[in-house]
């Protein structure tokens, strides 16, 4: 495919060359202008080489191309296809350089070419002509520049989309995944504890572990399915309307979690930040073998405040892990802001929308 577009574009400059030459040697002088020489050919053949260049090097060929016509003209050759030999690097020019640039080289070659017939008394309609087209070539060129750069900027844009919900999927999983094994960790561990006298708990702690692993299971499934194919039907994303499910999971799993809920008409994407954090709190609190939680989510006139507060046990980490630092993103992106910490020999996550 390369060969045939190179040979394609050999093929086209060969054919304009062709026709530059030829049609300088069929133009007639009129009085005062010099008919085509040697030079003159010279000086059409370093135009045709500039042509061959426009594509690589644009300032260079548009500079060759301005040197030519000043030779041109300024000998006094009469006006001929030559003229538009500039146009090629111009829109070149204006493709891959900067628009100032364009602008000015254009300007500049109109300059000369206008000029240089002016000095030999041959100015003429051609002129205007010339001048014309050289204005059209370095707009077209800055259309196809701005037509380029909005499909790039909608590609960037597109790009950004997808990473940021791959983002949001790693976020998501990571929490969902986190809260179901740490449910799963203190059920099995009860489980095994108490089998041999109490029986009965055991079977009761292991039904849990086989609900909570079910239930990641699916939504494991359904991003993998999402993922695979975008005609997957989306499952609903968490909200505020759905933090007594998750207490309800979590006091299953042995947290005594309290809720205090009054925060109506939230929804996303805040109310799916609310949801996440509270799952994550909640998820470190079992993780760090913490006996109950207390869960606050009010809406008033100055904005909406979450509060997870639960027990410390042990020292706990001195740098905030990735789950709180998840927590942090997710509440900057919905234009809030988190803190978390011991707080009177507790663990707070204090989260703030305005």
């Amino acid at each position: 495919m390369k060969w045939l577009i190179r040979g394609g574009a050999v093929a086209a400059w060969l054919a304009v060359s062709a026709l530059l030459v030829v049609g300088t040697a069929n133009l007639e002088p009129g009085p005062g202008e010099r008919p085509a020489d040697a030079f003159g050919f010279g000086v059409v053949a370093l135009a045709c080489l500039a042509l061959a260049a426009a594509w690589r090097i644009p300032v260079a060929a548009a500079g060759t191309e301005a040197f030519a016509l000043l030779l041109y003209l300024g000998f006094g050759y009469p006006d001929g296809p030559v003229l538009f030999a500039g146009l090629v690097p111009l829109f070149a020019l204006g493709t891959l350089r900067p628009r100032r640039l364009a602008y000015a080289v254009a300007g500049g070659m109109a300059v000369i070419v206008v000029g240089a017939n002016l000095a030999t008394g041959g100015a003429g309609v051609l002129d205007l002509v010339f001048v014309g087209w050289a204005g059209v070539a370095v707009f077209a060129a800055d259309a196809l520049r701005g037509r380029r750069e909005r499909a790039a900027a909608a590609a960037q844009a597109e790009r950004d989309r997808v990473l940021g919900e791959r983002l949001r999927i790693a976020q998501d999983l990571h929490d969902s995944v986190g809260h179901a094994m740490a449910v799963i960790n203190v059920q099995s561990g009860m489980a095994e504890h108490v089998i041999d006298d109490h029986p009965e708990v055991a079977k009761e702690a292991l039904g849990v572990v086989r609900t909570v692993s079910g239930t990641i299971l699916d939504e494991l499934n359904a991003m993998v399915r999402l993922l695979r194919d975008d005609s997957a039907p989306l499952r609903p994303a968490p909200e505020v309307a759905d933090l007594p499910a998750l207490v309800a999971s979590a006091n299953q799993a042995g947290l005594a979690v309290t809720l205090d809920l009054d925060a109506p008409g939230i929804g996303q994407p805040v109310g799916g930040a609310v949801y996440r954090i509270v799952q994550e709190s909640l998820t470190n609190a079992a993780k760090h073998g913490a006996s109950d939680a207390a869960v606050t989510v009010r809406a008033d006139e100055n904005g909406l405040r979450l509060d997870v507060i639960n027990e410390v046990r042990g020292p706990g980490p001195d740098v905030p892990g990735a789950g709180i630092r998840g927590m942090g993103e997710r509440a900057r992106a919905t234009g809030g802001t988190l803190t978390a910490g011991r707080e009177d020999g507790r663990f707070r996550v204090s989260a703030r929308w305005p």
